[in-house]
């Protein structure tokens, strides 16, 4: 509790910045040059003639969709063996983005596969989006907690107060950010294992492709 009054003038300063941020974004939005852009997108859906075909436009949904998501698990599954106790953040942050563009390939083009084959790898596959994500949060927190403690001039007057505060949020954080690896590192076993694997290739895999 001794540790709350830093935190509570830390929120205050957060609450301007976003004040400020959310008087940006309102005057993006009444611009004439967004105002502008909107118009030419909407003219441009009004007319279908103005959508020309795209270059796999002639490939079948089905086909076109197991050979990206194909691609796109393969990517995953490469970078998810590479994943230990001492890789840094950076590269569990790239594993993360990879399961994001498979996940919204799979639930984009869900319609064309079976449900319950689908759902059961989807399932996997958030369990373990779920923990890349707190992880990803606690590493993003740790570090612009410390960009805020290298501009001290942002505390307002609570600088000493602020970073007392901050030097143990970032401890905690700190904390919670391993026992999330620790879990990753799990998730990952599961995601990999043999039964996964084999619905992955029996739905997605084109059969000429050996790989």
């Amino acid at each position: 509790e001794s540790l709350q009054p830093g935190l509570n003038a830390l929120f205050k300063i957060f609450g301007l910045q976003r004040a400020e941020e959310q008087e940006a974004l309102v005057r993006h939005l009444r611009s004439t040059a967004y105002k502008r852009e909107i118009t030419a997108l909407e003219k441009l859906f009004k007319r279908s003639q103005n959508l020309k075909p795209g270059i796999c436009a002639e490939q079948s949904a089905h086909d076109y969709a197991s050979e990206r998501i194909w691609q796109h698990y393969r990517k995953v599954r490469k970078a998810a063996t590479s994943i230990n106790a001492d890789t840094p953040d950076a590269e569990i942050h790239e594993l993360r983005i990879r399961c994001k563009k498979l996940r919204y390939l799979m639930e984009f083009f869900a319609p064309v596969f079976p449900k319950l084959a689908l759902g059961k790898l989807l399932k996997a596959l958030k369990g373990l989006q779920e923990n890349l994500g707190l992880f990803n949060d606690y590493s993003v927190q740790q570090e612009n907690l410390q960009a805020f403690l290298s501009a001290p001039e942002k505390g307002r007057g609570h600088s000493l107060e602020i970073a007392q505060s901050l030097g143990a949020l970032i401890a905690v954080l700190h904390r919670m950010q391993l026992e999330e690896r620790n879990k990753i590192l799990k998730r990952l076993v599961q995601f990999n294992r043999p039964g996964i694997q084999q619905t992955f290739s029996d739905l997605f895999q084109n059969r000429s492709d050996n790989t």
